[in-house]
Formats: structure tokens, sequence, C-alpha cells
């Protein structure tokens, strides 16, 4: 790509080139692409990507202000290593936000809201089961959907609550929490009890049985956090 261009095709879109940078790199890492810890070599990543180096360069700080990156003096990017104490910390906030919003968003949603969640919970459902889409790591177009239609049925849970700062801060803490659950994924039984647990917040939130709803997810991203929790070992 010529460092001049300003803008690129991606899913379908134009984007400007440096969007579209950040866009490429943000979903390869989220999708465990680059191993914790992996150098990000400036080189390699125009090559790989096409991407001309101002786009790179600007994509590479901005992910950085998202700690998605992280930047060394005199050695440039790394993909950020994972820890126990960090996961521990994910796990604990979002329990802390997340289950609140959902309460909230049930007693708040309209109609549409509701339409948004149960539009969402069908395209979860209809890609089958996680082990099934996500093993290998990598970035099929299988995993990324399965990914991104996990992403958006989570969000429509919360999407009603009335809080854009919650919304945010449960985004970034998501962002976080799904890089981790990439790299050490549930065992296949823990998967299906946490699609399970997918179709029973959808019931109760129709229901709207908001301290169901609230109950269920908290107990669905603490199952989460000691199911990876328990797989950090082999890359911490």
């Amino acid at each position: 790509m010529d460092e001049d261009r300003d803008s690129a095709e991606i899913d379908g879109g134009v984007l400007l080139a440096s969007d579209h940078a950040y866009a490429v790199l943000r979903r390869d890492i989220l999708l465990g692409v680059f191993a914790p810890g992996a150098a990000l070599r400036f080189a390699e990543l125009r090559a790989r990507y096409d991407i001309g180096g101002s786009p790179l360069r600007e994509a590479l700080f901005r992910l950085s202000s998202e700690q998605l990156v992280t930047q060394e003096t005199n050695r440039g990017f790394r993909v950020p290593p994972l820890s126990h104490g960090e996961w521990a910390d994910l796990v604990a906030m979002r329990r802390k936000l997340e289950p609140g919003a959902a309460e909230m968003s049930v007693a708040r949603g309209g109609d549409a809201w509701e339409e948004a969640l149960i539009l969402a919970h069908l395209r979860l459902s209809r890609l089958g089961p996680q082990d099934e889409i996500v093993t290998p790591l990598g970035s099929s177009s299988r995993a990324a959907k399965w990914e991104t239609c996990h992403r958006a049925f989570h969000a429509a849970l919360i999407a009603g609550c009335g809080s854009d700062w919650t919304i945010r801060f449960v985004g970034l803490l998501s962002d976080q929490f799904d890089r981790y659950r990439r790299f050490a994924q549930p065992s296949r039984g823990v998967q299906a009890a946490l699609a399970a647990q997918h179709d029973a917040m959808r019931d109760a939130a129709l229901a709207r049985d908001g301290a169901e709803v609230a109950r269920l997810l908290d107990q669905h991203i603490a199952m989460t956090g000691e199911a990876v929790g328990a797989a950090l070992h082999r890359f911490v």
C-alpha cells in the first residue's frame, strides 16, 4: 500500500487508512493471532497488512492508549503479556459493573431494546458451540463472526441501562477480557454451560426478571473467570 493512500476497504466498507490499520490490528490482537508479549515489528506489520508507515504508526499509538498494545522505550511495540493478577482484576471489575447494568437495562429497556436482544441472541446461537468455531486460535471468518456475535449479545444485555459511561467502561474491560479468553479457552463442558447461560439470560430478560438476569450474568462472568484462570498457566 502506498504511504500516501488515505483510504482502504475492510469488511465491505471504506475506511481511512489509519482506521483500517487500527481495525485489522485490533481484530487480530483480540482474536489471539499474536502471542502474548510478541513484538509487533514495524516492517513485518507493513508487509502483513499492506499498510503504509504513517497509518500503521497512528494505529499502534491508538491501540497503546487502549492498553491493547504496550510501547517500550527504544524497543518498539508489543502485545501485552498475560498475568493472573490482571485477569483477576478484570473479572472482579466486570462483576461489579455488568450485572447491575443488565438489571437496569431490563427495567428501562423498551420494545426496541428487547428486539435487539432477541436478534443478538439468535445470531449467536445460530453459530453453534464455541469449541467448534474458535479453535485453533486465529482470525478465521467463523471465529471472527462468533466473537462479534458474542460481544454483541453481551452489549445488548446492558444497552438499555441509561449510562453511557458504564457501557464504555464495560466495553474496555471486555476487550481485555476477550483477549485472555482467546488464549486460555474453557473446556467444552464449561463452554456448553456458558452457552446455556446465554439462553437463560435471554429468557429472564424477556420475562423482565432483572434480578435473575443479574444473577446469571454474574455467574457467567465468574465461571469464565475460574475456567480461564485455571488455564493461564500455559501462558504465564
